[in-house]
């Protein structure tokens, strides 16, 4: 059962608040047309266009399905919001989950005997596939505003409420079934759709999670999209890197950018599909716990028909979710591959370099001794003689040596100084880590 953590009232407060523009009052009542799916009781469909003053002012059928827009609050949108919340009593977490950007979430409640709620808030990545002139695939913001051609920063945001009351005959069968979707995606709306060619509608009463397990498959779909997009550009980023990998080619070869959105997005499936899993297994527990614990006969097996249909779900789910995590592993792979490449080919070029420090230094530790004579030799303490034709060295030549020797000791004592403060600054580094790492 789900804790409520606040009244209604306080949550259509906070709505109305968010709903506010730069301290603007809310406009007069307007509400958007909705779209509804009827069953009443003569079982023949209809399918109706309605605000929401107009629904609510209708005979409640037996099965109705409503499509609404995202359930965000806006200026334009709160009226109806409010009246629609107000309408089905859904309660305060449903809207505070969307107040405060909640991306995955399941509740369910007993409100009395009769009355059951159930609710659901997703969120996917939104992953606009494109091929470039090479044919190679990439992913492209609609938005056309994305730092690159594979950045797509939209995501889809679905909100699912399912409210029931059961029949007053003494049967387990529902008597009405209210669903309303908020922002569903195309397939979704045309799966419900095809519920009014159907003439097995009525197993919506018996067990209303027969429509959850709809939303479960539309939400599969929908990571499992996901997961093959990232999964084409990602083999194709990684087929460039190997090839420049195996080339040899610098590291300007290597887009980073590319690798670090694909990561990006590989981590944005990772946790949709993550999430969508919990919320696969929180519809199993809350069918389990409404449905089909305690049933017997006819209705235990029809609640275990659709409980098999849930666990299906969710081996599918697992089963993205595995595929997930293998992209994951791919992807680190990838990068630490052009990273390891791009450290090979710098390690070279600094060995080549030390090679031809070596030589350098080879050839002038070779001249050093010659250069060095002649220097001393052509200073003004060293004249040669023309008339004897010898080399007459000066009375001063001493006070080069005095000059000299004091100078060569003052330099290598101030290189060893410095290396001895260097030394005491890493110990006492090393201490602090250490201390830091036996306090935590």
């Amino acid at each position: 059962m789900a804790s409520f953590v606040y009244s209604s009232t306080d949550a259509l407060a906070e709505l109305a608040s968010s709903a506010k523009v730069d301290g603007q009052a809310l406009p007069p009542p307007e509400y958007c047309t909705l779209k509804v799916l009827e069953w009443p009781d003569h079982e023949s469909p209809q399918p109706l266009a309605a605000t929401v003053p107009a629904l609510i002012a209708r005979k409640k059928p037996k099965l109705r399905l409503i499509f609404a827009p995202l359930d965000y609050p806006t200026p334009q949108n709160y009226n109806g919001l409010q009246a629609m919340f107000s309408h089905l009593k859904i309660p305060s977490e449903f809207i505070a989950e969307r107040v405060h950007s909640v991306t995955h979430s399941l509740g369910w409640h007993r409100e009395n005997d009769s009355d059951h709620v159930v609710w659901l808030h997703t969120l996917c990545k939104n992953l606009t596939p494109v091929r470039g002139i090479d044919g190679s695939p990439s992913i492209q913001d609609p938005r056309g505003s994305g730092p690159s051609q594979e950045s797509d920063g939209t995501w889809r945001r679905s909100g699912f409420f399912l409210r029931w009351k059961k029949s007053d005959v003494g049967d387990d069968a529902a008597s009405e079934v209210d669903m309303i979707i908020f922002s569903p995606t195309i397939p979704l709306q045309r799966n419900l759709e095809g519920l009014m060619l159907r003439s097995n509608w009525r197993q919506a009463l018996e067990d209303p999670f027969c429509l959850l397990v709809v939303v479960l498959d539309d939400l599969f779909g929908q990571v499992s999209e996901s997961m093959w997009i990232v999964h084409g550009v990602l083999q194709s980023v990684e087929h460039r890197v190997l090839e420049n990998a195996g080339t040899g080619a610098t590291g300007a070869s290597f887009d980073f950018v590319a690798m670090y959105n694909i990561a990006k997005h590989v981590l944005h499936v990772k946790e949709s599909s993550g999430a969508a899993y919990l919320v696969a297994c929180q519809v199993a527990e809350a069918h389990r716990s409404l449905l089909l614990e305690g049933k017997q006969d006819k209705v235990k097996e029809m609640a275990e028909g659709v409980q098999a249909l849930i666990q299906h779900k969710l081996t599918l789910l697992e089963s993205c979710k595995l595929q997930v995590q293998s992209l994951d592993s791919r992807a680190q792979n990838m990068t630490n591959l052009a990273f390891n490449t791009v450290n090979q080919q710098d390690s070279q070029t600094m060995k080549a370099d030390s090679q031809s420090m070596k030589v350098i230094a080879t050839v002038t530790m070779f001249f050093l001794p010659a250069a060095t004579i002649g220097s001393i030799c052509g200073s003004q303490f060293f004249n040669f003689n023309s008339d004897s034709h010898r080399i007459m060295m000066s009375v001063d030549f001493k006070f080069f040596w005095a000059v000299t020797i004091p100078l060569t000791f003052l330099v290598f004592g101030v290189y060893l100084l410095w290396r001895w403060i260097k030394a005491n600054e890493a110990r006492r580094d090393g201490k602090n880590v250490a201390s830091r790492k036996i306090s935590t």
